[in-house]
């Protein structure tokens, strides 16, 4: 009998990695031996942020949603994408109380967690944390560093599982794609991809273009994305007269986000988040992209420093030297850009799939009843 999976898949016009990680995987897990169902899981902000209000209008609609889904069909696993910070364990107990699958195993894919700043939570806070703990039978992380604040607060370790997401590019593949190799002397064009939030260095990345034109470099910034940090971002690059090197292009759909990834040449991911599997990260990774990044957790786990990226810190003299360190080092750019073109092929849709499918199938084995 095929397994049958019902998905909380994000809005398509949700901020963040899983609203373009997760259609693809799900569509490639529909050529596999399982019977799959999906149904919008509320995740995130969606383009602009969401009042308070509104927020708890939406998770309550889709926990009785998904309530009706449960009632109508009979699952054995539902995945639902989410995060583990205070507001998602508010959000995710609420929801599985409400949901109360009977049969059905739940799988959480946490695409971020701040597990370690629960440890000296309040009584709310580790009530449900405790609730979570039981209602739970599989977690989705990205590293052994989650998998140790995790059991800091008391899980068990063997209900957690090590994933990655699923990369799609749209129309151009990776296998018709060849990099452009350029020589010092040559315009390079540098890209950003980010929610303009002060945790994500845009105002740094700035002041590292700032000094690298100082330097004698010549260098384009293509800053995709917007938030509250934009307008200082437009006010620094007008005091420094890099109207001519900074552009902003707002927010730009997933595909034409991917785009750049093909035509940039190194991507700048200076970053205050601990961040989980950022898809920014690895989408330009997986092109083959140069990358000048700090070191979080998914990249000290999975990658190596200068062989898949050069390690900065979020100070602008920082990114700015490791960015001319690529400008100036043309063998370490195609080195760098072959190892991450190799690594990506782990990250298709097909190869992600066929990993949780063997994961659901120990969960099931595990939890048999």
């Amino acid at each position: 009998m095929k397994m049958k999976i019902l998905f909380g898949m994000p809005a398509s016009n949700s901020w963040g990695g899983p609203a373009s990680s997760e259609p693809p995987f799900v569509k490639a897990f529909r050529n596999l031996d399982a019977d799959v169902t999906e149904a919008v899981y509320v995740y995130g902000d969606k383009e602009k942020p969401t009042p308070f209000f509104e927020r708890v209008r939406r998770v309550v609609k889709t926990a009785f949603h998904f309530r009706r889904f449960i009632r109508q069909q009979d699952f054995d696993i539902i995945h639902l994408n989410t995060a583990f910070d205070i507001k998602t364990i508010l959000r995710d107990s609420f929801s599985l109380f409400v949901i109360a699958p009977k049969r059905a195993k739940i799988f959480l894919k946490l695409h971020g967690s701040e597990a370690q700043d629960l440890t000296k939570t309040n009584f709310l806070g580790r009530f449900l944390i405790r609730y979570i703990r039981r209602k739970v039978h599989g977690f989705g992380i990205h590293t052994h560093d989650e998998l140790e604040n995790f059991k800091a607060l008391g899980f068990d370790a063997d209900k957690f599982f090590f994933v990655k997401n699923a990369l799609t590019f749209g129309p151009k593949e990776l296998g018709e794609f060849t990099r452009s190799r350029k020589s010092k002397g040559d315009v390079f064009e540098l890209l950003f991809v980010a929610r303009f939030v002060p945790k994500k260095c845009l105002i740094e990345t700035i002041e590292a273009c700032r000094i690298i034109k100082d330097r004698g470099y010549d260098c384009l910034l293509y800053c995709i994305g917007d938030g509250e940090t934009r307008q200082t971002a437009q006010e620094l690059v007008d005091r420094y007269k890099l109207q001519d090197r900074v552009i902003f292009t707002g927010y730009l759909p997933e595909t034409d986000v991917s785009a750049h990834f093909f035509e940039r040449d190194i991507l700048i991911f200076p970053t205050k988040y601990g961040e989980g599997f950022p898809n920014v990260f690895f989408k330009a990774l997986a092109t083959g992209m140069p990358i000048v990044s700090t070191p979080f957790r998914a990249a000290r786990e999975l990658l190596k420093e200068n062989k898949n990226y050069l390690a900065c810190t979020t100070e602008p003299e920082s990114i700015a030297e490791k960015v001319i360190e690529l400008i100036e080092n043309e063998q370490l750019r195609h080195t760098i850009s072959d190892n991450n073109r190799e690594f990506g092929r782990s990250l298709t849709p097909e190869s992600v799939a066929r990993d949780f499918f063997d994961i659901y199938t120990d969960i099931l084995n595990k939890n048999q009843t």
